[in-house]
Parts: C-alpha cells; structure tokens; sequence
C-alpha cells in the first residue's frame, strides 16, 4: 500500500475518529484521577444503648455489632469505627424486648449488613437498699491482743437488679491488722462472704479506725503449799487445792501449777489454831482470783530433858 493509501484511510471519517480518541483519553482520566474502584470490608463497632429508664438496666447486650460496607475502596481503607454510629434505642421499652440496631454509615458508603440486626434482651428494674458494713482484718494481731475496727459510715447503700440485690447481705472492707486508721474500698457480698457482682456500693470508700485490748482467759491451776519450816507445827491445811488464775493465754496455758507460801509471824505465836495468809508466785501479767490462806496449829515444842 502506497503512502498516498495510508493517509487517505487516516483521513476518512476522521471527525468519528478524532471523537473517539477524546472519549477514550476522558474515561482514562476519570479512572486514573477518582477513587471509583468499589470494595467491602466488615468492622466491629461498639453499641450505644438509648433510652432507659434510671430505674431499670438492660440485661443481654452485646458490646459490639458487626457492620459489612461498601463503597469506594479509599474510603474504606480511612474507615474507623468511632466514624460509625451503632445505637439500640429502647425507649418505652420493659421486659423482655426485641429492637434493631440502627447503623447510620458515612457519606459515601453503602451498608450492607449487620450482626445482630436485632438484639433480644430483658430490662431489670434496679433497686437501693442498705446493708451493713463488716470489716475483715487482712494478717495476724500481734499474741495476746485482740483487734477492733470501727467501720465509718457503719452501713452503706447497695444497688442492683432485684436477683443480684437478694444475694447482698452485707458490704465488707478489708483492711491491715497494723494500721491505726485506713480507707478502703467495700465489696458487696453474700452471708458466707463471697462477692456479689454487678453491685453497686454507695459511698464508694469507707474509713475504719482500729483499736485493739489484751485478750485475757481464766484457768483454773494446782496450787502447791510450800511447807512451813517452823518447829510446832503439827497441822497445815490450805484453804484451796486449786485456784483461778487470769492473764494473757500465752502464760496461762503454760502454767502447770501455782506455787504458795504462807505468811508466818515474826513472833512465835502461842499453842493453837491459827489462819495465816498466803503469797501465791504467778509470772508478771497474771493474778489469782481466789483469796488464799492456810489454817495451820501450834503446839508446845517439848523440853529437852
């Protein structure tokens, strides 16, 4: 084919042919300049719940819903979920309740689908009441010493649906066995002392002021008659065989037995029957509670020859 053909058939119709250049450069440049390519993609997004009562709590719901969209893939690569709104509104609502979760999606992008559509759930009523405060004392007090803890306020406010609040007997603060003063945080709990959950406690901290007294026990314990060196004694009977003793339990369950001494005068008494008092030896922080005595008789010493 000569040069003079070639041109001609370039030449032929050449407004058609010109157009559809221009269109084709035009569909290019919209492709290459605009984010036209379309994608899907699925995210969790956390559920707002609206609408309920003050007296009543929403039992069921899920945390987060599921959301498929489409739309320009540009856009959805920028897609985060605080961007998207997910609500389940229960207003008027009571009981059991079934309701659907509304999703409105950006600008731009088309929703698709949601898990769940629609939530099945019950709305509790709540209710306060109050119940007292028991303070738990976390370690050992110190031997022979016995801890107290004032808990204020004595008693607190507990709120929660109706089976939950049945569980709450008391509200317990757990505090060291060496601190004078500490405020701590109370848990709701049953009569056995478990926790109870999703309980509320009002105030949210309570202050304790510890105090602590001397644990004394009484016993009773043998009581052992030291003799009595003194010629012309011829009868000793002690008031007591045995005797109560009080003190710290460390040293009054040690004690196997107390020892006594009569009082003897300092002037040889005449032949008779005499009453003499007694010192009863005890370690130092216990005492004897019975009155101790002996009853003991003198006769005349024979003569020597």
């Amino acid at each position: 084919m000569s040069a003079r053909e070639v041109l001609t058939r370039i030449v032929h119709q050449w407004p058609r042919k010109l157009a559809a250049i221009g269109l084709a450069f035009l569909m290019w440049a919209f492709v290459s300049t605009t984010d036209a390519t379309i994608g899907q993609r699925s995210m969790l997004v956390p559920i707002t719940v609206e609408g309920i009562a003050a007296d009543l709590v929403p039992i069921g719901i899920p945390e987060f819903a599921e959301i498929t969209v489409t739309g320009p893939t540009q856009r959805l690569d920028r897609l985060r979920p605080e961007s998207v709104e997910a609500v389940l509104d229960l207003s008027g609502l009571s009981g059991d309740f079934a309701a659907p979760v509304g999703v409105s999606p950006p600008q731009g992008v088309v929703l698709e689908r949601v898990t769940p559509a629609e939530v099945l759930g019950i709305l509790e009523r709540v209710a306060t009441r109050q119940v007292p405060v028991t303070v738990v004392f976390l370690g050992a007090p110190p031997a022979d010493v016995r801890v107290f803890g004032s808990p204020d306020p004595a008693t607190v406010d507990v709120r929660g649906r109706g089976a939950r609040l049945d569980r709450v007997a008391q509200a317990i603060v757990a505090v060291d066995v060496g601190l004078d003063v500490a405020t701590v945080a109370p848990f709701p709990a049953d009569a056995a002392g478990r926790p109870v959950d999703d309980v509320t406690v009002m105030p949210a901290s309570v202050t304790v002021t510890m105090r602590s007294e001397a644990v004394l026990i009484e016993r009773e314990v043998p009581l052992r008659l030291l003799p009595i060196v003194i010629s012309g004694v011829t009868e000793v009977t002690p008031s007591h065989d045995s005797v109560s003793v009080v003190g710290p339990p460390t040293l009054v369950t040690a004690l196997q037995e107390v020892v006594a001494s009569a009082v003897l005068p300092t002037q040889r008494p005449a032949p008779g029957r005499y009453t003499l008092d007694v010192n009863v030896a005890t370690p130092s922080g216990v005492a004897v509670l019975d009155d101790v005595s002996v009853s003991v008789v003198y006769v005349e010493p024979p003569t020597a020859p």
